[in-house]
């Protein structure tokens, strides 16, 4: 076989298969495991985004959200399409529902449908084991792509482990732990993971899509009388552009969106979050709601006096 078709072929291989190593790629193309990283780097050439994992449970997994470039809407276009929702919304529009069904197409048909989902790996007193952490992963291809998940789960209430199909819609750091919040096709309603090896014994990647709910809200699960419990504040922060990709980079709240250099994200830990906030100094602010606002300027105010003579 010529390289060009074992390339082919190794396409075919990580799009059917999900993530696999290095091994397993040359044993499927019959052969030597020098030649997948020439591979590898003849796919990325054309155009084709192959992410590379390291460690013991590392391999090769290909972006599928952008094998198709030209069909991406920019975060403009996104967003109007957004807006058009809920101006028509508010206008009474007769066939709203033809209508959602419409742009949920457009959006689930594009590779920047939905702003990535983050894996929020660097939150405090929280460590992972190596089968959490490659749950995790799936999670998130499958959360980025919009495909089902095979999750095998035992809950508390419970003496044994279930197998079926399950939506991922948004990965929580919540308490020390982490979650994930999805449509049960079993229960046939949103139910809340925890991703821990005690619980979840086994998250498989599958092949079948599923269509995101238009009308899904974080906000209905989060909060006193919800799946998540505790106090949620929706938080907006002006973020200067030359810090933006360090802001990114760490955890801030569940459910972040991004518009015009300002960010807004569901928090709980404000003791994490005014922390966080202090160490970018003078380029970020708060700028909704009053009362976050007041606290950290009280906080500063403290701060101060320990240094006016």
């Amino acid at each position: 076989m010529n390289r060009t078709s074992l390339c082919i072929k190794m396409l075919l291989l990580l799009k059917a298969r999900g993530k696999m190593n290095t091994q397993q790629l040359a044993d499927e193309l019959e052969t030597n495991p020098r030649n997948i990283r020439e591979f590898k780097k003849e796919l990325i050439t054309a155009g084709y985004n192959i992410k590379e994992y390291k460690g013991r449970y590392g391999g090769y997994r290909l972006d599928e959200t952008n094998l198709f470039p030209v069909l991406a809407l920019s975060p403009a276009q996104k967003q109007a399409l957004m807006e058009a929702r809920e101006f028509m919304h508010a206008q009474g529009y007769e066939k709203e529902s033809e209508l959602n069904e419409a742009i949920d197409k457009v959006l689930n048909s594009t590779s920047s449908a939905l702003p990535p989902q983050r894996i929020y790996m660097d939150a405090p007193n929280l460590s992972m084991t190596d089968k959490e952490k490659d749950m995790m992963e799936t999670m998130q291809q499958a959360l980025k792509q919009k495909h089902c998940v095979l999750l095998t789960y035992q809950s508390r209430n419970q003496d044994h482990a279930d197998t079926f199909l399950m939506d991922p819609y948004e990965i929580i750091h919540y308490h020390d732990a982490y979650y994930v919040l999805g449509y049960s096709h079993k229960r046939n309603d949103y139910r809340i993971y925890r991703i821990s090896q005690e619980r979840m014994f086994a998250c498989v990647f599958q092949e079948r899509k599923f269509l995101r709910d238009s009308h899904f809200h974080i906000e209905q699960y989060v909060g006193k009388n919800s799946l998540i419990k505790g106090e949620f504040v929706r938080v907006f922060v002006r973020v200067d552009p030359e810090v933006q990709p360090q802001f990114r980079e760490l955890y801030w709240g569940m459910d972040m969106k991004e518009k015009d250099n300002v960010f807004q994200f569901l928090v709980e830990d404000f003791f994490v979050f005014y922390r966080q906030l202090f160490s970018f100094a003078d380029q970020v602010e708060i700028i909704a709601p009053d009362h976050v606002r007041q606290a950290y300027q009280a906080q500063l105010q403290l701060i101060l006096r320990k240094y006016i003579v």
